[in-house]
Order: structure tokens, then C-alpha cells, then sequence
């Protein structure tokens, strides 16, 4: 049985190191290979496949940045098994529940009762804390941080260094599906499904904001 990452850009060649350096992914896979639609030869050293070369035993993990790839992915290959793939550095509680598809980069935490759907993508040091509850193809930048009781949406995507504030068990922070975070952005109230919300960039000092 292979692991297949599908997407050899970016956030394919990362989740193939960290696939790498798990023991646990070592022992479980006789291979890790790549998987697009146009392969052109080795990646890093490791084989790449067109999808039609994919077998029944292999599973997949679907390495690609955006959420709604991932789940244009999904759909085609529904009936294929999906792999979830962990760095070694990742921490999941033992209460916290993830769908199929999942990739947790290095230092990634899932925390005390979090609910999570499937093919969520968690870049380095995202936290996700306790009493979240978390969609489908959800996007987690680097150094994301999600604290306890929040509840996101299917397809939301949330920038790098993102801070969702903390709800409470009484008043759960929503944010709606389909919604994007920008990065930096301090999250403090609810944000409807498909909008978008960003932190004002950087800027000299002594230039006024627009």
C-alpha cells in the first residue's frame, strides 16, 4: 500500500517531508509517492504518478492549498481511500475527533474535544483548541490560532497568523461557510458565510490608513 500525495507544488513537497520523517508513516506505507495530473518525473527523489496509475490499495492524501481544490479532488476521487497524514511533531488529543483526509503539519495541535470533517488542512502551528467544531476542506495557515468553542464552517479559509478569539460553551464564535480569515487578522465576532474579513496591512509610519 502507497501513500499517494496529490500535488507536488508547495504543500505537496512538505507534507512528503514530514511523511518522510514519521516513523509511524514509514512503517504503515511500502512507498510515498507523488501523484499530478501531467507528471514530468521524480520530485524530490520520490516517484510521480498520473492519477490513472493510482491503485484500489493505495490511499491518497490531497496535498493542495486551497480548499476549494481539495474538494474538486475529493469528488473525483471519491471511492479511492483517503490517507490522514500527521507530522511526528503534530499533537491530537485522545477526545478530539478528525474526519478522513487530514494533514497536520509540524506542530499543529488539535486540542481537548474538537470535532473536525474531513480533508482539513493545518500548516505549522495551527492551533485548534477545545470545543471546536470545524467543517469540511477547511484551511489552516501557519500559526493560525483558533481558540475553544468556535464553530467554522465547510471550505473556510483562515490566513497565516490569524487569531479567532475565545467563545464560551454559551455564545459559540461562528464563522460561516465558505468565509476567508486574512492573515493577521483579530477575530473578535461572528462573520457570515462567504465573507471575507482582513487586517489592515503594513504600512509606513507616517502614512495615513485608506
Amino acid at each position: 500500500m502507497r501513500l499517494v500525495i496529490f500535488g507536488a507544488g508547495g504543500m505537496g513537497r512538505e507534507a512528503a517531508d514530514l511523511a518522510r520523517r514519521s516513523e509511524e508513516i514509514r512503517v504503515r506505507y511500502s512507498e510515498i509517492v507523488f501523484a499530478i495530473d501531467r507528471p514530468e518525473g521524480p520530485v524530490d527523489g520520490l516517484p510521480v504518478l498520473a492519477p490513472e496509475e493510482i491503485g484500489p490499495e493505495d490511499e491518497i492524501c490531497i496535498a493542495l492549498g486551497s480548499s476549494a481544490d481539495r474538494h474538486r479532488l475529493a469528488e473525483r476521487f471519491a471511492g479511492h481511500r483517503f490517507a490522514h497524514v500527521a507530522a511526528a511533531t503534530a499533537i491530537v488529543s485522545p477526545s478530539a475527533r478528525i474526519g478522513v483526509g487530514a494533514l497536520l503539519c509540524d506542530h499543529s495541535l488539535v486540542n481537548n474535544n474538537a470535532v473536525i470533517g474531513d480533508h482539513l488542512q493545518a500548516n505549522a502551528f495551527a492551533q485548534v483548541s477545545h470545543d471546536c467544531r470545524i467543517g469540511d476542506f477547511v484551511t489552516l495557515a501557519p500559526h493560525v490560532s483558533c481558540n475553544g468553542w468556535i464553530e467554522i464552517g465547510s471550505g473556510v479559509t483562515i490566513g497565516a497568523g490569524a487569531i479567532l478569539r475565545n467563545g464560551s460553551r454559551e455564545r459559540v464564535l461562528h464563522i460561516g461557510e465558505g468565509a476567508v480569515i486574512g492573515m493577521g487578522a483579530l477575530v473578535v465576532r461572528d462573520v457570515p458565510a462567504g465573507a471575507v474579513v482582513v487586517a489592515p496591512p503594513a504600512r509606513p509610519k507616517d502614512e495615513a490608513p485608506a
